[in-house]
């Protein structure tokens, strides 16, 4: 007797099979066809809104280069805050948010909309940016509060910087020490970041020599 079954018993154990289990079968088809499709729409989705906003940076990024001159028109200025607010509503997690974001605040400092600048930095840091744009907000946010005179969370904003940003945070560290008028404070700062910076970075490390030589000429001053 043959191990093998018959064609009409390979028909039969078929036709048994799909009663038992052919509607289930199809519905895992059908249920995985429509994820696949789902899926590939989302990811469709996402990409088009992608490029959307990527162009959008694009049109800000244009609207930023003054046509005419050294400095934006007041309409320039108008087209780059509309375009920026688009981006923010958007996609507020996103970098290109972020970076609108910053922009706003840089236009604001230019028209000496001091408030704005800092409600602008602070809506960068509520919104998750990524190491390199928080460590650069929080630097930026710092020196408007102390240009604003308003001390009470500068510290907080100074603390925990990364490698790359000692430097910087300790020149900051520095004004903030001299503004509130510890000047030995600030003189340890401005030497921590003197010697933090990069060799090659010859301006910044002039800038600094400046501002030790200008503490130390308001210190002899002082003692006389």
């Amino acid at each position: 007797m043959s191990v093998h079954l018959t064609e009409e018993e390979q028909l039969q154990a078929l036709k048994r099979w799909w009663k038992d289990y052919g509607k289930t079968v199809v519905v895992a088809v059908i249920v995985a066809v429509a994820g696949y499709f789902g899926f590939t729409s989302w990811q469709q989705h996402k990409l088009e809104q992608a490029q959307a906003t990527s162009e959008l940076y694009n049109q800000l990024m244009r609207s930023t280069v003054p046509s005419g001159g050294m400095i934006l028109s007041d309409s320039e200025k108008t087209t780059a805050r509309t375009l920026a607010g688009q981006l923010k509503e958007k996609k507020s997690s996103s970098l290109y948010a972020h970076n609108a974001a910053l922009l706003l605040a840089r236009l604001a400092v230019e028209e000496g909309e001091l408030d704005q600048a800092v409600t602008e930095l602070r809506w960068v840091l509520q919104n998750k940016p990524d190491i390199t744009t928080e460590q650069v907000t929080r630097l930026r946010l710092a020196r408007l509060l102390i240009a604003k005179q308003d001390y009470t969370e500068v510290e907080s904003l100074l603390a925990n910087p990364v490698n790359a940003f000692k430097s910087d945070y300790a020149e900051v560290r520095g004004d903030l020490a001299r503004a509130r008028g510890d000047l030995a404070a600030a003189k340890n700062a401005y030497e921590e970041a003197l010697t933090g910076v990069d060799p090659q970075v010859q301006e910044r490390r002039i800038l600094l020599q400046y501002k030790l030589d200008d503490l130390a000429t308001n210190q002899q001053e002082s003692a006389q």
